[in-house]
């Protein structure tokens, strides 16, 4: 139908399905189909990928209450594939959801995420915000003028920690020689005690995630000791030996720690990019990130060089169009080598073609690369597990570090552990907020779609967007609220109620404070004079019986 947006809710919650639908229909303009499907096993939800392909929704709703993990692994595949139509996600919660789902949740990279109650208003909004900004209601909530800063945090995700510092992926653009302030594992289990760590090196190649940006992090370990004015030379020496000790302490913790921990440590074998536009991997197929390779499925090349160089494959598979106009033709299998050839020559990936009508030596001869093999059959996945497995021999023997190079012990850490998360901490200004919206300004910038974790005035995320109309020279964003239980609600609502008294109480104790002076004032005044008038009362009457004893002295006259 011509303007309508297909949502998928994949959940089994009726209720809450019927619920979304009602708010939906008297909430905005949006005309929606609506649709609901629910799988239970791995390999059917992540099916659910090509359903999100093929039909193109505008917004999926992921409800990660059952089968938690694998619909984690469904929003992890959404948000990596290059879909035709871009799509809203949004994640779902309930209370009985372990708290660091929702955490884990946004790190899949869902745009929002609701923890499902009775109040349906929130999800809505922002979504119809997020789809259709002119055509969104106003929320109609009391939105408090403010100018106040908070610390907000930059979700990030660790990939792996060594003896010197750790290794994340994030949004956040960040350059080589950076002091950063993280919130992480090692921090709050006091083995690196101090927040600030020092970008050593930055890129936006060999990506894991979908994030965008990747940097190795140094800690600092203890935090650096400044001498107050004044201090004498001695005491300062005597401090830094003893920061200098820390140092060394707090290192070999996290060396205990790097050591005690490889044991669970598990790299992928080699990287396996697929391009098929049919998705083989996805068709009622074990779950991608349970083969002992990281894969990575994509329909066709948007920007071949982009891709290969965010994820650095040795393996290529390439399902062969036939004929000469589709985008994974012969055509494009030569663009595919030629990028090759030309620009990752040091990469140089084994690419092996199915649905080839070439043998594999005429295939090489063709398109002059000898890292091709043939395959006359469709992708198979369990095949290309096994070429890989031969492949990985050659590809380990190619990757081995050179002679006389020392690399650092890694401990790789699985996505779903609680240390996979960090938040890289940033100060913002709040100069609006209601219990659904704010708007922020902040020096640093934020690219749009970034989610801020709160922990004041209560623990939130809050998605953010450009501000439709800045009001100064400070960079501004308006940002959505989302990730907030019911509890959490309340205490915001009572915070931004409060601010509209702030002033008024504050003019009010303002006013009753000079009062109370003026008061104090008028008491030391009365006080004061009726001190003075009993003092000189006191004299009048001392002295009158002074004159009187005196009179009494006096000899009578006869």
């Amino acid at each position: 139908m011509s303007g309508t947006h297909l949502f998928f809710y994949f959940g089994d919650d009726e209720a809450y399905f019927r619920a979304l639908q009602g708010e939906f229909r008297k909430h905005g303009k949006l005309v929606i189909d609506f649709k609901r499907t629910y799988e239970k096993t791995e390999s059917s939800i992540q099916t659910l990928l090509v359903t999100v392909f093929t039909d193109k929704p505008s917004c999926v709703f992921i409800d990660f209450s059952k089968n938690t993990q694998d619909y984690l692994h469904l929003a992890r595949l959404i948000s990596r594939t290059p879909l035709e139509q871009p799509v809203v996600m949004v994640g779902l919660v309930d209370y009985l959801s372990p708290p660091e789902i929702l955490m884990e949740s946004i790190s899949t990279g869902v745009q929002l995420n609701f923890i499902k109650s009775a109040e349906t208003f929130d999800v809505a909004f922002s979504v119809s915000s997020l789809l259709s900004p002119q055509t969104a209601t106003e929320h109609g909530f009391a939105n408090a003028a403010l100018k106040e800063e908070f610390e907000t945090g930059v979700l990030c995700k660790v990939g792996f920690v060594n003896n010197d510092g750790l290794h994340i992926e994030t949004d956040h653009k960040l350059s080589k020689g950076d002091r950063v302030i993280l919130k992480h594992h090692w921090l709050e289990k006091r083995v690196v005690p101090s927040k600030h760590v020092f970008v050593k090196d930055s890129s936006e190649s060999n990506m894991f995630y979908q994030f965008k940006f990747n940097a190795d992090l140094d800690f600092l370990f203890v935090d650096d000791f400044l001498p107050p004015e004044g201090m004498p030379e001695d005491v300062i020496k005597t401090k830094l030996a003893e920061r200098d000790e820390l140092i060394l302490y707090h290192k070999k913790q996290l060396k205990r720690w790097v050591d005690e921990n490889l044991s669970d440590s598990l790299e992928k074998k080699a990287k396996v990019l697929v391009i098929d536009y049919k998705f083989h991997f996805y068709q009622d197929q074990t779950r991608t990130d349970k083969h002992p390779y990281t894969i990575r499925c994509i329909p066709f090349f948007s920007d071949i060089a982009a891709e290969l160089n965010r994820f650095q494959p040795q393996i290529i598979a390439f399902e062969l169009e036939k004929g000469e106009t589709g985008k994974n033709s012969m055509e494009g299998l030569r663009k595919l080598i030629s990028t090759v050839m030309s620009s990752f020559q040091e990469l140089n990936p084994f690419i092996i073609v199915f649905n080839s009508e070439l043998s594999s030596p005429d295939l090489q001869a063709a398109l002059q690369y000898p890292q091709t093999l043939s395959h006359a059959d469709e992708l198979s996945p369990s095949l290309l597990i096994k070429l890989a497995d031969v492949l990985q021999k050659k590809i380990s023997q190619a990757v081995q570090p050179k002679e006389g190079k020392e690399t650092l012990p890694k401990v790789f850490i699985k996505k779903n552990h609680s240390a996979s998360t960090a938040n890289i901490l940033k100060p913002i200004t709040v100069i609006k907020i209601s219990e659904t919206d704010m708007v922020i300004q902040s020096e640093f910038p934020f690219a749009a779609g970034t989610n801020l974790h709160f922990l004041d005035p209560v623990e939130m995320f809050v998605h953010i967007l450009p501000a439709a109309k800045p009001s100064g020279k400070i960079p501004e964003y308006y940002g959505l609220i989302h990730s907030i239980g019911e509890s959490n609600k309340k205490e915001l609502r009572r915070y931004v109620n409060g601010l509209f008294f702030r002033e008024h109480d504050a003019l009010v104790t303002a006013e009753s404070n000079e009062f109370k002076k003026l008061n104090d004032l008028k008491l030391n005044e009365k006080l004061n004079k009726e001190l003075k008038d009993k003092e000189e009362a006191e004299k009048l009457k001392t002295e009158a019986e002074a004159n009187k004893a005196e009179k009494a002295k006096e000899p009578e006259v006869t």
